[in-house]
């Protein structure tokens, strides 16, 4: 099949083509305005060395105190994969987790440490007000567990957290965007369903 046999295809289906295409997108766009929408919160969490002891070695103090805090940055990101804590979390802003399986509330909350006293924790939740409660409460019980961790022998806090204002946003996309996609998913879709048309009615066996 030549070129031109392919675009008089496509130029006898224009009809089908663009409604389909322009049905895709209508679709898209409906269900995306009634979509309900999904609310991202974003906390940072500081890790800071205090109450330093003097020590004649002085010059390493920094190099230390860095690899401490990272130590310590890593077992306040292991508190966001275990269940027990982050049921405390939910119960602190008095929310029904909703627990469908350990897994998947674990996986609920994300948290990377950008360096070795920056943590930021990620999550999702269906209204802005819920998200707003549960990173209060995030802020509370990781400041509240660190506290009683980090305590040395002479009862003097040797790390500092501090949790940064949580920053909630909408995270519905684009509507440009998703327009865009469907089109294009539209478009591709009908020529292929075009061909499959094509390719059926060809092979269809003739009665004798």
């Amino acid at each position: 099949m030549e070129f031109r046999d392919h675009l008089a295809i496509i130029k006898k289906s224009s009809l089908f083509i663009i409604i389909f295409t322009v049905l895709v997108v209508a679709v898209s766009l409906v269900f995306l305005y009634f979509k309900a929408p999904v609310y991202q919160s974003s906390i940072s969490f500081s890790v800071n060395r205090i109450n330093r002891q003097e020590t004649e070695y002085y010059e390493y103090d920094s190099f230390y105190a860095i690899s401490a805090s990272e130590l310590f940055s890593q077992t306040l990101m292991s508190w966001f994969m275990t269940p027990s804590v982050l049921l405390e979390i939910y119960e602190d802003a008095g929310i029904d987790p909703q627990i469908k399986s350990l897994s998947g509330l674990a996986g609920r909350f994300k948290a990377k440490q950008y360096a070795s006293q920056n943590i930021v924790v990620t999550f999702k939740e269906k209204t802005a007000e819920a998200a707003s409660e549960i990173s209060e409460s995030v802020i509370k019980i990781v400041q509240d567990k660190s506290s009683q961790l980090n305590q040395s022998s002479s009862k003097e806090s040797l790390f500092e957290v501090v949790g940064s204002t949580p920053v909630v946003v909408d995270q519905k996309p684009a509507y440009w965007l998703v327009a865009l996609i469907s089109f294009i998913s539209g478009l591709v879709i009908s020529f292929v369903l075009v061909y499959i048309f094509l390719y059926f009615r060809d092979t269809k066996p003739t009665q004798s």
